[in-house]
């Protein structure tokens, strides 16, 4: 049996107004839920965490964004304990995405089924371009019924989604896409301004700067009658510079 969902469903993500507390997403079809934890404040994970489920502890993404991952599970003791325990073991990771099963407080993920979805996000990151794996071998995940595995499929696309979501591509983008896949922001040089050729500059009687329809050096006749013009919508240009009176 194979369960294919069409569409992602709906991410629901919970921000704290204290920087320090971990971001809270869960799916909307009530399966998944992940909490998204800073290494600095791994120990602020609260005891309802500690239960079964997978985790991915996250590298920072590089230039490229390439990032490296690891995949684990944790059955007894849960999850807490086990991040809390990965703090000593590993000092690679800045981030990491716990899953476990959110729908009924009273029901969690069995041992079976954390490691069923182990195995298959170390599948899912080890197919993807951008990532790369620190596990030294593919998680052994306990062999699961029909109805269950099409069950925890329904973790695998929103998985997905919150990692794209956090700045964790896992396939590079296509340079043929209509926007060129190239980056959103792109730096252009300024172009030299092309040469004027040298000639006498204009100089307003106003002090304002240059200006061709002013005379230069004019007489207060020369100005009242060029003022009269430039008023009526008449706009000559001072063509001879050394004739000062010239229209």
């Amino acid at each position: 049996m194979c369960a294919v969902r069409l569409a992602p469903p709906p991410l629901v993500v919970g921000l704290s107004y204290d920087l320090n507390d971990p971001i809270k997403i869960r799916a909307k079809h009530k399966v998944a839920g992940m909490l998204l934890l800073d290494r600095d404040h791994a120990n602020r994970l609260e005891g309802g965490w500690n239960v079964p489920g997978a985790y991915i502890l996250l590298d920072r993404p590089d230039a490229d964004g390439r990032w490296g991952a690891y995949v684990g599970k944790a059955t007894n003791p849960g999850l807490r304990q086990r991040v809390l325990q990965q703090l000593k073991d590993r000092d690679h990771w800045y981030r990491a995405l716990l899953i476990r099963y959110e729908s009924n407080d009273d029901e969690t993920l069995n041992s079976s089924e954390a490691g069923w979805l182990e195995g298959r996000l170390y599948d899912h990151l080890a197919g993807a371009r951008q990532v790369t794996l620190h596990n030294r071998n593919r998680p052994q995940d306990l062999t699961l019924s029909d109805d269950d595995e099409t069950g925890l499929i329904d973790y695998l696309l929103p998985i997905e989604c919150v990692l794209r979501l956090i700045g964790h591509a896992l396939h590079p983008r296509n340079p043929k896409a209509p926007d060129g896949g190239g980056p959103l922001v792109e730096v252009l040089e300024d172009e030299p301004a092309p040469a004027r050729e040298a000639s006498e500059p204009y100089l307003s009687v106003f002090g304002y700067g240059p200006n061709p329809y002013l005379l230069q050096n004019p007489t207060p006749q020369a100005l009242q009658q060029r003022i009269a013009l430039i008023k009526a919508g008449k706009h000559p240009r001072v063509v001879d510079t050394d004739s000062p009176t010239t229209m």
